[in-house]
Formats: structure tokens, sequence, C-alpha cells
């Protein structure tokens, strides 16, 4: 079976370097599958999933933010934050979620609700990725 390398990195780490089968990834648009020999093609990172198959095995990684961009040399993707499902701390990412819960009641300025909306996506993502490894 054709491959393609795969570089993901963030702020803070190399996440994964290596060949891959295929991945799927969620943009702002939607999520997005990008097999061998794809079109060159750039997008904007949504909250969601990248599920990385790579030797018939897949793992699942939580994803805020950022971009794909994928070349005949390979695909990279540059995120804000990315974790494997087995790496999220449940009850860290409960924490979060109601602590934006809690934000959202007090009703403050738009800013601060939009900022407090994001941290909510973010938290059930996180929760919903470890809850599906």
């Amino acid at each position: 079976m054709s491959t393609f390398h795969l570089k993901v990195l963030t702020t803070e780490r190399q996440f994964y370097d290596g060949d891959v089968d295929r991945i799927v990834v969620r943009t702002t648009q939607g999520d997005v599958g990008i097999l061998p020999n794809h079109v060159p093609y750039t997008a904007a990172l949504g909250i969601g999933g990248l599920t990385v198959i790579a030797n018939g095995s897949e793992r699942i990684a939580a994803v805020s933010g950022g971009f794909v961009d994928v070349s005949k040399d390979g695909t990279v993707v540059l995120a804000r934050t990315c974790e494997w499902a087995d790496e999220i701390d449940i009850n860290r990412a409960r924490e979060a979620a109601e602590r934006a819960r809690a934000k959202l009641q007090q009703k403050e300025s738009e800013h601060e609700q939009n900022v407090a909306q994001v941290k909510l996506k973010k938290a059930i993502n996180r929760m919903r990725i470890a809850e599906e490894k």
C-alpha cells in the first residue's frame, strides 16, 4: 500500500513525524481525508480530531487551530494544540468545561463570551476524543 510523509508540529513539540496510509483532520470547513498523492491543498484547522492511520493501525488526537498543508513532498499539520487521546487528562478537561460554562453564565463582554465559548468547545472536544480511545 502506498504511503505519504506526515509531520505534525505544535508550538511545544514535534508531535508526529513518519509515513502514514491516510489521515482525517478537522478543518474549519469540515473533516478532510488525505490519501497518498493528494492534490496540493492548504486549509485552516478547526477544533476537532486528527485521525492518523499508519500500518493499518489508527490513533486519534484532539486538535485545535492551525493549518494543514499538503504538497508533493508530504503533509504538514501546524497545530496550536494537539494531543493523543490516551494523553488527555479527562478530569482536567471536565474542569475546563465547567470553568468555561461558569464564565458564559456571567454574561460579560462579547469578547469574554467568545473566549469562553472557544474554551468550552476545546474542552468538549478533548473529552470526546478521550472517550473514543
